[in-house]
Protein backbone atom coordinates (compact mmCIF):
# COMPACT_ATOMS: atom_id res chain seq x y z
CA UNK A 1 0.00 0.00 0.00
CA UNK A 2 2.86 2.52 1.16
CA UNK A 3 4.88 1.22 -2.47
CA UNK A 4 1.23 2.77 -4.28
CA UNK A 5 0.74 5.94 -2.02
CA UNK A 6 4.36 6.56 -3.00
CA UNK A 7 3.86 6.10 -6.47
CA UNK A 8 0.89 8.07 -6.65
CA UNK A 9 2.33 11.22 -4.72
CA UNK A 10 5.39 10.77 -7.28
CA UNK A 11 4.22 14.01 -9.74
CA UNK A 12 6.77 12.25 -12.94
CA UNK A 13 4.73 9.24 -12.60
CA UNK A 14 1.56 11.02 -12.53
CA UNK A 15 2.59 12.96 -15.48
CA UNK A 16 3.74 10.07 -17.53
CA UNK A 17 0.76 7.58 -17.01
CA UNK A 18 -1.66 10.87 -17.94
CA UNK A 19 0.53 11.38 -21.18
CA UNK A 20 0.12 7.66 -22.15
CA UNK A 21 -3.71 7.84 -21.39
CA UNK A 22 -3.68 11.11 -23.82
CA UNK A 23 -1.60 9.47 -26.09
CA UNK A 24 -3.74 6.34 -26.43
CA UNK A 25 -7.26 8.60 -26.70
CA UNK A 26 -5.77 10.74 -29.30
CA UNK A 27 -4.79 7.65 -31.44
CA UNK A 28 -8.16 6.16 -30.67
CA UNK A 29 -9.65 9.34 -32.12
CA UNK A 30 -7.40 9.94 -34.71
CA UNK A 31 -8.64 6.35 -36.39
CA UNK A 32 -11.74 7.25 -35.92
CA UNK A 33 -11.73 10.52 -37.17
CA UNK A 34 -9.91 8.54 -39.96
CA UNK A 35 -12.64 6.78 -40.28
CA UNK A 36 -15.38 9.11 -40.86
CA UNK A 37 -13.47 10.80 -43.30
CA UNK A 38 -12.93 7.95 -45.19
CA UNK A 39 -16.39 7.04 -45.44
CA UNK A 40 -17.20 10.65 -45.98
CA UNK A 41 -15.33 10.93 -49.12
CA UNK A 42 -16.73 7.46 -50.20
CA UNK A 43 -20.47 8.92 -49.87
CA UNK A 44 -19.30 12.30 -51.27
CA UNK A 45 -17.27 10.50 -54.31
CA UNK A 46 -20.74 8.66 -55.18
CA UNK A 47 -22.99 11.70 -54.91
CA UNK A 48 -20.41 13.60 -57.21
CA UNK A 49 -21.11 10.44 -59.62
CA UNK A 50 -24.64 11.02 -59.36
CA UNK A 51 -25.15 14.56 -59.81
CA UNK A 52 -22.65 14.99 -62.55
CA UNK A 53 -24.64 12.46 -64.54
CA UNK A 54 -27.67 13.67 -63.81
CA UNK A 55 -26.44 16.82 -65.10
CA UNK A 56 -25.02 15.28 -67.77
CA UNK A 57 -28.30 13.68 -68.83
CA UNK A 58 -29.90 16.69 -68.46
CA UNK A 59 -27.80 18.62 -71.14
CA UNK A 60 -27.83 15.40 -73.48
CA UNK A 61 -31.16 15.52 -73.27
CA UNK A 62 -31.80 19.70 -73.74
CA UNK A 63 -29.65 18.88 -76.99
CA UNK A 64 -31.87 16.06 -78.95
CA UNK A 65 -35.36 17.68 -77.90
CA UNK A 66 -33.83 21.00 -80.18
CA UNK A 67 -32.47 18.62 -82.45
CA UNK A 68 -35.59 16.59 -83.09
CA UNK A 69 -37.71 19.75 -83.44
CA UNK A 70 -35.13 20.89 -86.35
CA UNK A 71 -35.08 17.82 -87.94
CA UNK A 72 -38.88 17.69 -89.03
CA UNK A 73 -38.31 21.06 -90.12
CA UNK A 74 -38.94 21.07 -93.93
CA UNK A 75 -37.74 24.14 -95.54
CA UNK A 76 -34.78 23.11 -93.85
CA UNK A 77 -34.41 19.61 -95.54
CA UNK A 78 -35.44 21.44 -98.82
CA UNK A 79 -32.33 23.90 -98.42
CA UNK A 80 -30.33 21.09 -97.61
CA UNK A 81 -31.54 18.96 -100.72
CA UNK A 82 -31.15 21.76 -102.99
CA UNK A 83 -27.33 22.47 -101.34
CA UNK A 84 -28.80 26.06 -100.58
CA UNK A 85 -26.05 26.87 -97.80
CA UNK A 86 -27.53 30.75 -97.81
CA UNK A 87 -30.92 29.28 -97.06
CA UNK A 88 -29.87 27.05 -93.91
CA UNK A 89 -28.09 29.60 -92.52
CA UNK A 90 -31.06 31.71 -92.59
CA UNK A 91 -33.25 29.42 -91.24
CA UNK A 92 -30.67 27.70 -88.04
CA UNK A 93 -29.44 31.76 -87.01
CA UNK A 94 -32.99 32.89 -87.24
CA UNK A 95 -34.52 29.65 -85.40
CA UNK A 96 -31.77 29.85 -82.73
CA UNK A 97 -32.41 33.60 -82.11
CA UNK A 98 -35.81 33.03 -81.64
CA UNK A 99 -35.29 30.70 -79.07
CA UNK A 100 -32.70 33.19 -77.04
CA UNK A 101 -35.47 35.72 -77.12
CA UNK A 102 -38.27 33.56 -75.80
CA UNK A 103 -35.96 31.43 -73.44
CA UNK A 104 -32.94 33.44 -72.83
CA UNK A 105 -31.37 29.93 -73.79
CA UNK A 106 -28.03 29.88 -76.22
CA UNK A 107 -28.25 26.95 -78.33
CA UNK A 108 -26.18 26.54 -81.25
CA UNK A 109 -27.08 24.10 -84.33
CA UNK A 110 -25.30 22.83 -87.29
CA UNK A 111 -26.43 20.66 -90.18
CA UNK A 112 -23.98 18.51 -91.90
CA UNK A 113 -23.97 16.81 -95.65
CA UNK A 114 -24.28 12.62 -95.71
CA UNK A 115 -20.24 12.89 -96.71
CA UNK A 116 -19.50 14.54 -93.15
CA UNK A 117 -19.33 18.06 -94.69
CA UNK A 118 -20.57 21.15 -92.92
CA UNK A 119 -23.40 22.65 -94.49
CA UNK A 120 -24.45 25.72 -92.34
CA UNK A 121 -24.07 26.81 -88.64
CA UNK A 122 -26.57 28.49 -86.74
CA UNK A 123 -23.52 30.66 -84.86
CA UNK A 124 -21.14 31.07 -87.48
CA UNK A 125 -21.44 30.56 -91.33
CA UNK A 126 -17.76 30.76 -92.23
CA UNK A 127 -16.83 27.04 -91.66
CA UNK A 128 -19.84 26.26 -94.47
CA UNK A 129 -18.06 23.56 -96.95
CA UNK A 130 -15.63 22.33 -94.40
CA UNK A 131 -15.21 18.57 -94.46
CA UNK A 132 -15.91 16.63 -90.70
CA UNK A 133 -14.90 12.92 -91.76
CA UNK A 134 -11.14 13.30 -89.60
CA UNK A 135 -13.20 15.35 -86.78
CA UNK A 136 -15.87 13.17 -86.41
CA UNK A 137 -15.37 9.42 -86.71
CA UNK A 138 -18.90 9.09 -84.16
CA UNK A 139 -20.76 9.87 -87.27
CA UNK A 140 -20.29 6.66 -88.78
CA UNK A 141 -22.49 5.20 -86.24
CA UNK A 142 -25.14 5.99 -88.70
CA UNK A 143 -23.98 4.38 -91.28
CA UNK A 144 -25.69 1.04 -89.62
CA UNK A 145 -28.47 2.91 -87.53
CA UNK A 146 -30.94 5.35 -88.19
CA UNK A 147 -32.07 6.39 -84.41
CA UNK A 148 -30.99 9.83 -83.22
CA UNK A 149 -27.99 9.95 -80.63
CA UNK A 150 -26.81 12.15 -78.16
CA UNK A 151 -23.40 11.91 -76.09
CA UNK A 152 -20.09 13.33 -75.49
CA UNK A 153 -17.66 13.33 -78.37
CA UNK A 154 -14.53 14.88 -79.28
CA UNK A 155 -14.88 16.26 -82.69
CA UNK A 156 -13.05 19.76 -83.45
CA UNK A 157 -13.50 20.62 -79.62
CA UNK A 158 -15.24 18.24 -76.80
CA UNK A 159 -18.81 18.63 -76.25
CA UNK A 160 -22.09 17.33 -76.03
CA UNK A 161 -23.24 16.54 -79.63
CA UNK A 162 -27.02 15.78 -80.47
CA UNK A 163 -27.00 14.23 -83.48
CA UNK A 164 -30.50 13.47 -85.64
CA UNK A 165 -30.01 12.16 -89.18
CA UNK A 166 -32.15 13.38 -91.79
CA UNK A 167 -34.19 11.10 -94.60
CA UNK A 168 -36.17 11.55 -97.58
CA UNK A 169 -37.72 8.86 -99.40
CA UNK A 170 -35.18 6.81 -97.80
CA UNK A 171 -32.32 8.74 -99.29
CA UNK A 172 -29.90 10.09 -96.07
CA UNK A 173 -30.01 14.08 -96.75
CA UNK A 174 -27.69 14.63 -94.03
CA UNK A 175 -27.97 15.16 -90.31
CA UNK A 176 -28.89 18.19 -88.09
CA UNK A 177 -27.15 18.43 -84.50
CA UNK A 178 -27.56 21.08 -81.44
CA UNK A 179 -23.63 21.13 -79.60
CA UNK A 180 -23.29 22.17 -76.13
CA UNK A 181 -19.79 22.68 -74.02
CA UNK A 182 -20.78 21.45 -70.40
CA UNK A 183 -21.87 25.18 -69.89
CA UNK A 184 -25.24 24.24 -68.01
CA UNK A 185 -23.45 21.94 -65.98
CA UNK A 186 -20.57 24.15 -65.32
CA UNK A 187 -23.08 26.54 -63.81
CA UNK A 188 -24.47 23.95 -61.73
CA UNK A 189 -21.31 22.95 -59.65
CA UNK A 190 -20.38 27.13 -59.38
CA UNK A 191 -23.63 27.60 -57.87
CA UNK A 192 -22.68 24.82 -55.64
CA UNK A 193 -19.08 26.05 -54.87
CA UNK A 194 -17.67 23.09 -56.40
CA UNK A 195 -14.67 23.21 -58.94
CA UNK A 196 -15.10 21.42 -61.85
CA UNK A 197 -12.44 20.68 -64.75
CA UNK A 198 -13.58 19.27 -68.26
CA UNK A 199 -10.34 17.15 -69.40
CA UNK A 200 -9.56 15.09 -72.33
CA UNK A 201 -7.39 12.64 -73.33
CA UNK A 202 -4.64 14.02 -74.83
CA UNK A 203 -4.36 11.01 -77.38
CA UNK A 204 -7.02 13.36 -79.49
CA UNK A 205 -4.55 16.47 -79.81
CA UNK A 206 -5.21 16.34 -83.59
CA UNK A 207 -8.32 15.59 -83.90
CA UNK A 208 -9.70 18.37 -81.11
CA UNK A 209 -7.85 21.12 -83.75
CA UNK A 210 -9.73 23.88 -81.70
CA UNK A 211 -8.34 23.21 -78.56
CA UNK A 212 -4.53 22.78 -79.66
CA UNK A 213 -3.77 26.02 -77.17
CA UNK A 214 -5.24 24.56 -74.37
CA UNK A 215 -2.98 23.52 -71.67
CA UNK A 216 -2.01 20.04 -71.12
CA UNK A 217 -2.41 18.67 -67.93
CA UNK A 218 0.08 16.24 -66.60
CA UNK A 219 1.51 14.89 -69.71
CA UNK A 220 -2.11 12.70 -70.08
CA UNK A 221 -5.20 15.46 -70.49
CA UNK A 222 -6.34 18.84 -72.38
CA UNK A 223 -7.89 21.08 -70.09
CA UNK A 224 -11.37 22.31 -72.12
CA UNK A 225 -12.65 24.79 -69.29
CA UNK A 226 -12.94 27.99 -71.35
CA UNK A 227 -11.82 29.83 -68.02
CA UNK A 228 -8.55 29.07 -65.12
CA UNK A 229 -6.22 30.55 -62.96
CA UNK A 230 -2.75 29.40 -63.04
CA UNK A 231 -3.98 28.32 -59.45
CA UNK A 232 -6.19 26.07 -61.32
CA UNK A 233 -3.46 24.62 -63.53
CA UNK A 234 -0.86 24.18 -60.59
CA UNK A 235 -3.54 22.13 -58.44
CA UNK A 236 -4.15 19.81 -61.68
CA UNK A 237 -0.94 18.92 -62.93
CA UNK A 238 -0.09 18.42 -59.26
CA UNK A 239 -2.42 15.62 -59.38
CA UNK A 240 -1.02 11.64 -59.16
CA UNK A 241 -3.44 11.07 -61.65
CA UNK A 242 -2.97 6.93 -61.43
CA UNK A 243 -3.80 6.96 -58.10
CA UNK A 244 -6.80 9.33 -58.64
CA UNK A 245 -8.08 6.51 -60.88
CA UNK A 246 -8.02 3.71 -58.83
CA UNK A 247 -9.08 5.76 -55.57
CA UNK A 248 -11.37 8.12 -57.27
CA UNK A 249 -10.08 10.25 -54.34
CA UNK A 250 -7.33 11.64 -53.46
CA UNK A 251 -5.99 14.95 -51.07
CA UNK A 252 -3.55 17.06 -53.05
CA UNK A 253 -2.34 20.95 -52.89
CA UNK A 254 -4.63 21.65 -49.66
CA UNK A 255 -7.93 20.50 -51.61
CA UNK A 256 -10.02 17.15 -51.61
CA UNK A 257 -10.14 16.05 -54.99
CA UNK A 258 -12.43 13.77 -57.05
CA UNK A 259 -12.44 11.86 -60.42
CA UNK A 260 -15.37 10.61 -62.80
CA UNK A 261 -14.39 8.98 -65.95
CA UNK A 262 -15.76 10.58 -69.28
CA UNK A 263 -17.38 7.96 -71.48
CA UNK A 264 -18.73 8.84 -75.30
CA UNK A 265 -21.44 7.59 -77.23
CA UNK A 266 -19.34 3.92 -77.46
CA UNK A 267 -19.04 4.01 -73.80
CA UNK A 268 -15.18 4.31 -74.59
CA UNK A 269 -13.41 6.42 -71.90
CA UNK A 270 -12.16 9.80 -73.61
CA UNK A 271 -11.25 11.87 -70.64
CA UNK A 272 -12.43 12.74 -67.03
CA UNK A 273 -14.16 15.03 -64.82
CA UNK A 274 -12.79 16.22 -61.86
CA UNK A 275 -13.86 17.71 -58.55
CA UNK A 276 -12.30 19.84 -56.15
CA UNK A 277 -13.72 20.63 -53.03
CA UNK A 278 -11.80 22.45 -49.73
CA UNK A 279 -11.46 20.48 -46.42
CA UNK A 280 -14.24 23.17 -44.64
CA UNK A 281 -16.50 22.29 -47.51
CA UNK A 282 -15.67 18.28 -46.96
CA UNK A 283 -16.64 18.97 -43.12
CA UNK A 284 -19.59 20.94 -43.69
CA UNK A 285 -20.67 17.82 -45.74
CA UNK A 286 -19.64 15.35 -43.05
CA UNK A 287 -21.74 17.53 -40.45
CA UNK A 288 -24.67 18.07 -42.57
CA UNK A 289 -28.38 17.24 -41.06
CA UNK A 290 -29.56 17.02 -44.80
CA UNK A 291 -30.02 13.82 -46.91
CA UNK A 292 -27.02 12.49 -48.88
CA UNK A 293 -28.40 13.98 -52.28
CA UNK A 294 -30.10 17.16 -50.93
CA UNK A 295 -26.56 18.20 -49.95
CA UNK A 296 -25.86 18.13 -54.00
CA UNK A 297 -28.55 18.32 -55.56
CA UNK A 298 -30.88 20.06 -53.82
CA UNK A 299 -33.98 17.22 -53.81
CA UNK A 300 -34.61 14.76 -50.96
CA UNK A 301 -34.93 11.24 -52.24
CA UNK A 302 -38.51 11.20 -51.70
CA UNK A 303 -38.61 14.42 -54.20
CA UNK A 304 -35.93 12.38 -56.69
CA UNK A 305 -38.63 9.66 -56.75
CA UNK A 306 -41.32 11.66 -57.68
CA UNK A 307 -39.60 13.30 -60.66
CA UNK A 308 -38.63 9.79 -61.76
CA UNK A 309 -42.38 9.16 -61.81
CA UNK A 310 -43.58 12.28 -63.15
CA UNK A 311 -40.95 11.54 -65.85
CA UNK A 312 -41.77 8.19 -66.17
CA UNK A 313 -46.10 9.32 -66.51
CA UNK A 314 -44.56 12.26 -68.74
CA UNK A 315 -43.22 10.50 -71.54
CA UNK A 316 -46.22 7.80 -71.03
CA UNK A 317 -48.47 10.91 -72.41
CA UNK A 318 -46.84 10.78 -76.01
CA UNK A 319 -46.75 8.46 -78.92
CA UNK A 320 -43.49 9.73 -79.88
CA UNK A 321 -40.31 11.96 -78.39
CA UNK A 322 -41.04 14.27 -81.39
CA UNK A 323 -44.29 14.77 -80.50
CA UNK A 324 -43.55 15.71 -76.87
CA UNK A 325 -40.88 18.19 -78.01
CA UNK A 326 -42.70 19.67 -80.97
CA UNK A 327 -45.33 20.87 -77.48
CA UNK A 328 -42.33 22.01 -75.43
CA UNK A 329 -41.04 24.25 -78.03
CA UNK A 330 -44.48 25.49 -78.52
CA UNK A 331 -44.09 29.15 -76.83
CA UNK A 332 -40.45 29.72 -79.01
CA UNK A 333 -42.08 29.72 -82.57
CA UNK A 334 -41.18 32.49 -84.64
CA UNK A 335 -44.49 34.65 -85.39
CA UNK A 336 -43.37 33.91 -89.33
CA UNK A 337 -43.42 30.27 -88.27
CA UNK A 338 -46.24 29.94 -86.45
CA UNK A 339 -48.97 29.19 -88.97
CA UNK A 340 -46.64 25.72 -90.34
CA UNK A 341 -45.76 25.03 -86.34
CA UNK A 342 -49.98 24.84 -85.94
CA UNK A 343 -50.61 22.84 -88.91
CA UNK A 344 -47.59 20.17 -88.10
CA UNK A 345 -49.07 20.32 -84.36
CA UNK A 346 -53.37 19.47 -85.78
CA UNK A 347 -51.80 16.85 -87.63
CA UNK A 348 -49.96 15.51 -84.98
CA UNK A 349 -52.06 15.61 -82.62
CA UNK A 350 -54.73 14.30 -83.99
CA UNK A 351 -54.35 11.12 -83.76
CA UNK A 352 -54.43 11.39 -79.97
CA UNK A 353 -57.94 10.63 -78.57
CA UNK A 354 -59.99 12.93 -76.28
CA UNK A 355 -58.91 11.12 -73.07
CA UNK A 356 -55.11 11.08 -74.11
CA UNK A 357 -55.33 15.37 -75.16
CA UNK A 358 -56.87 15.82 -71.74
CA UNK A 359 -54.05 14.08 -69.95
CA UNK A 360 -51.64 16.16 -71.90
CA UNK A 361 -53.14 19.36 -70.93
CA UNK A 362 -53.15 18.41 -67.18
CA UNK A 363 -50.02 16.92 -67.14
CA UNK A 364 -47.44 18.59 -69.49
CA UNK A 365 -47.17 22.53 -68.71
CA UNK A 366 -45.57 24.35 -70.91
CA UNK A 367 -45.09 28.25 -69.48
CA UNK A 368 -43.77 30.77 -71.64
CA UNK A 369 -41.15 33.82 -70.05
CA UNK A 370 -41.94 37.02 -70.34
CA UNK A 371 -38.61 39.70 -70.61
CA UNK A 372 -39.58 43.22 -70.38
CA UNK A 373 -40.41 46.15 -68.33
CA UNK A 374 -43.65 46.53 -66.16
CA UNK A 375 -45.48 49.62 -66.87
Amino acid sequence: MERWVGLLSNKKVIASVFLVIMAILGIVLWQLEKKVTSQTLERLSDQLSLAINNQLEKERSSALRYALILSQNTALSDALERDDEDKGFKILSEGMESIKVHTDSLIRSQVITSDYVIFARSWDNSYAGMPLEFHRPDLLYFQNHKNPRSAIEVGRKLGVKATVPVYRDDKMLGFVEVVSFFESTQEYFDRLGIDMYVLMDVRFYDTAVFMQENPTIAKEYILANPKYTQSDLKLLNGIDFKTLKHTHVVFSGGRYLFFEPMKNGEGETIGAFVFSLSPKQINAYAHSDEEDISFLIHLSRNELYDVMIKKSLDDGLFQSVYDKELLYLKDTVAPEDRELFVQEAHERLDAYSKEELIGIMLNYKVTKEIKGEIR
